[in-house]
């Protein structure tokens, strides 16, 4: 019996101190751990859209802020897409305006999903899909000038993240055999729901679905991009509409008629996609020039060419009219340094060569609208700055730019570029601060807690922050001495308004008896420098109160400072 009521009283007593554990802290993702969740899909989506692995994670990292955006956790949206015509489920946001709507998906491969779904359908992305799969960079200066980002630094952003973390090397993955089949039997099933091929001049065609792009097609039927807006004499402005034809192989020198009466005010191309015959040969034999459009009833010639001159109509008055680009095979040479509407077969070409977009299409939310108009940036490193101020100056925290940066320190130099992102306030997967100075407050968090999380006595931490009780607030700073020694491991934040000055000491070899210990390289934090800055309304006897000094001391620890006449926001150290 007595086993029985000890045993309950253990019970009840564990049962006590669960209650009383403070609630932890949500742990949030670091830039590696989403690496590991998201690379599948990522590559997944790679083999059905052909955009680099390595450009989606990235995307995804830099504007979720590694999946810990609002957006992300709650409505399963890794890019910040608006609703626009969506009738899906949605979530709000402050953005441009008090609660934006944005796009809600059940799981984050949806988002992934239509994330790529949108840059297959957006007509100035199309020529994206003609580069090397394994291009990030080409990938990466091609989505700035399409417009995807405002940000003049995107591509350089980036290119400089993707080759931090090395997410290149997702771009080299292969596909198993099986995996090989199964992707060409889900285009065998898409390209059968466009039903029996259309064959004209007995060249083969289709006819375009609803909300369908020419980047899609191409991918469906294995063809390049420029492929189809060659075959189909087509502008780099050009879009395909529903029911429209167009051809998946080249239209014909020839086709089964010579003549054509014009009626209704048909088009050049009109006719060129009616009959199956290449646009420059129709306007070659008709003697007229890109744009040029024959009156009504004039008689075309399709197969030789005509010996009397056309009459063409006044197409200035026609609105919408369609203009059509020459092809290649005009001998008139082409300034490519000047931006033109003409299809190459060379993708690169077709990206320098188009005009810069000005807008940004896909409606990114916007942070820190005063100091860059994308969500994340790069900050030039500038003489003096530290990571510390840095941080400051972005309201983030020092461990999440080394997260971001893969730095193992706070050394930085001058001129070196950082990526910022300020919704990525902290990339420290258990959230407490490693080392002394000051420690803000977080939900769950009590007094014991903290003590213990910096090993130092519950009625020291009371006496340093002069708490007569323990209650303490969210977002309430304690200031934090401990002359507690930490290994080697990289101290992740710095406390004060200054960074922390740590010196190293010799290494030591520590053992215990009959066991040897391996050697480590302690850090004494007892020389390391604490600052405290004064508020309104407070002088040097508030500071000596609160940390427990005579004035002799702080003077000591202040000796090019006059703390007599300090006045707020001035650093006095306090050790």
């Amino acid at each position: 019996m007595k086993k029985i009521i000890t045993t309950l009283l253990c019970l009840i007593n564990i049962s006590l101190f669960a209650q009383n554990e403070p609630v932890p802290t949500p742990i949030k993702m670091t830039v590696q751990q989403y690496i590991e969740k998201y690379s599948a899909i990522a590559i997944e989506e790679m083999f059905r859209s052909h955009i680099p692995a390595s450009i989606t994670l990235a995307q995804g990292i830099l504007e979720s802020g590694n999946g810990n955006s609002r957006l992300a956790i709650e409505g399963n949206n890794h890019f910040g897409i608006k609703c626009k015509s969506w009738t899906g489920k949605t979530i709000y946001e402050d953005d441009d305006a008090l609660q934006e709507c944005f796009r809600k998906y059940d799981a984050a491969i949806d988002s992934y999903r239509d994330h790529s779904d949108f840059l297959m359908s957006g007509t100035r992305y199309a020529f994206l899909f003609d580069l090397d799969q394994k291009d990030y960079k080409s990938w990466a200066l091609g989505l700035k000038k399409a417009g995807y980002a405002t940000n003049p630094q995107y591509p350089e952003l980036l290119i400089a993240f993707i080759e931090k973390h090395e997410l290149q090397k997702f771009d080299e993955t292969k596909l198993s055999d099986e995996e090989d089949k199964e992707i060409k039997e889900d285009k065998a099933q898409i390209v059968k729901s466009y039903g029996q091929e259309i064959i004209i001049n007995e060249v083969p065609a289709i006819t375009a679905k609803p909300n369908e792009s020419l980047a899609q097609i191409a991918l469906n039927y294995d063809i390049k991009v420029y492929q189809i807006y060659k075959y189909n004499d087509l502008d780099k402005n050009a879009n395909c509409k529903e029911g429209d034809t167009l051809f998946i192989k080249s239209k014909k020198n020839k086709t089964y008629t010579d003549e054509y009466l014009i009626q209704s005010s048909e088009t050049m191309h009109q006719l060129s996609q009616r009959f199956g015959i290449k646009l420059e040969k129709i306007l070659d034999r008709n003697a007229i020039s890109l744009g040029q459009e024959p009156a009504n009833g004039e008689i075309i010639y399709f197969n030789k060419k005509r010996n009397t001159p056309l009459k063409l109509r006044d197409t200035s008055k026609v609105k919408d009219e369609i203009i059509i680009a020459q092809n290649d095979s005009n001998p008139k040479k082409i300034d490519t340094t000047v931006y033109n509407q003409t299809v190459y077969e060379d993708p690169l070409k077709n990206i320098e060569t188009t005009e810069p977009s000005t807008e940004n299409t896909l409606n990114y939310f916007d942070t820190l609208e005063s100091l860059k108009k994308d969500l994340s940036f790069f900050h030039t490193v500038q003489k003096g700055e530290t990571l510390f101020r840095i941080s400051k100056k972005y309201n983030i925290r020092v461990d999440a730019l080394q997260f971001l940066n893969n730095l193992n320190g706070t050394t930085l130099v001058v001129n070196q570029k950082l990526i910022i992102n300020p919704n990525l306030p902290s990339a420290d997967t258990k959230e407490p601060q490693v080392a002394p100075g000051y420690h803000t407050v977080r939900q769950g968090e009590t007094i014991f807690s903290i003590s213990k999380m910096y090993s130092i006595s519950k009625s020291e931490l009371k006496a340093t922050n002069n708490l007569t009780s323990d209650t303490i607030k969210i977002g309430q700073q304690l200031v934090i001495i401990s002359d507690k020694k930490l290994d080697d491991k990289p101290i992740k934040v710095e406390s004060g308004s200054k960074p922390i000055e740590i010196k190293e000491e010799p290494k030591q070899i520590e053992t215990v008896p009959e066991k040897p210990v391996k050697p480590s390289k302690p850090i004494n934090l007892a020389k390391e420098h604490i600052y405290y800055t004064l508020k309104i309304n407070e002088d040097i006897d508030h500071v000596c109160k609160k940390f427990n000094l005579s004035i002799s001391q702080i003077k000591l620890l202040n000796k090019n400072f006059d703390i007599i006449h300090a006045k707020s926001g001035d650093e006095i150290r306090v050790k």
